[in-house]
């Protein structure tokens, strides 16, 4: 059974591994059922450490570098002296790294993760961005810290947005409509619909993302659940997706 989905978009490059697992082909149970890949949720230590390795045996990476996830705006880069204190899984909402064989991982269960790919350098950065962490421009901040490490350019750079809750299903305060809808206009709300992808795709377009290098997963994880973990779906309990991104080449 295959444990994860390929991010072809950003794959067909011949950069990057890259791809979000699914929630089904592990040994994690109810409500964990049962690929859950994230300690922090309540699931037996055991049962995340043996999903790891079904994992690891399927995908061919190794383990993986994630951080604390706090949904804020801060950055960490991973690099070939930060590999060991990365291991003390520090807070922030995104990685990036110009490491070839350094998996750089985050955890979700609705929120948007961002696959960023910058071909040129190459370089690479993965974030999480739920509600707070797209407010507080999570994936412009990504990209800032690209360019100020690597030089990385927005026009050179491929994103995507992985499977997540959509406008469908994600129904929020009218004071959290407001607080969009004055920074990103009425394009990202339809009532208390909230999408979060159109607000992200805004932000990446106005610091220089071309249109078309920016791809969205049709998939809404709390429509979904066949398929992936939804925390709101699923009451507030239930297991983690890893999205990750892997730099395998350099130019």
């Amino acid at each position: 059974m295959k444990t994860y989905q390929v991010i072809q978009e950003l794959e067909t490059t011949g950069i990057v591994s890259a791809g979000i697992t699914l929630r089904h082909g592990g040994v994690s149970r109810a409500p964990y059922t049962s690929l859950n890949l994230a300690e922090h949720v309540g699931d037996d230590e055991n049962a995340v450490a043996t999903n790891r390795k079904i994992f690891s045996q399927q995908s061919g990476l190794p383990d993986f570098h994630y951080c604390r996830q706090i949904h804020s705006d801060r950055v960490i880069e991973v690099d070939s002296t930060a590999n060991t204190a990365l291991k003390q899984h520090p807070e922030a909402d995104a990685l990036v790294s110009t490491q070839c064989r350094v998996p750089l991982g985050i955890f979700t269960a609705d929120c948007v993760p961002i696959f960023i790919l910058d071909v040129a350098t190459p370089a690479i950065g993965i974030a999480h961005a739920g509600w707070r962490g797209t407010l507080a421009r999570i994936a412009v901040n990504t990209l800032a810290q690209m360019k100020t490490r690597f030089r990385t350019l927005a026009t050179n750079c491929k994103v995507h947005l992985g499977p997540s809750i959509q406008k469908c299903c994600y129904t929020v305060s009218t004071e959290l409509i407001e607080q969009f809808t004055e920074q990103f206009g009425n394009t990202v709300h339809k009532g208390r619909n909230l999408s979060l992808q159109t607000t992200n795709v805004i932000q990446l377009i106005e610091i220089g993302v071309p249109a078309a290098s920016i791809s969205v997963s049709p998939f809404c994880t709390a429509c979904r659940t066949d398929l992936f973990y939804s925390h709101r779906a699923e009451g507030g309990q239930t297991g983690r997706m890893l999205s990750f991104i892997q730099l395998n080449t350099k130019n």
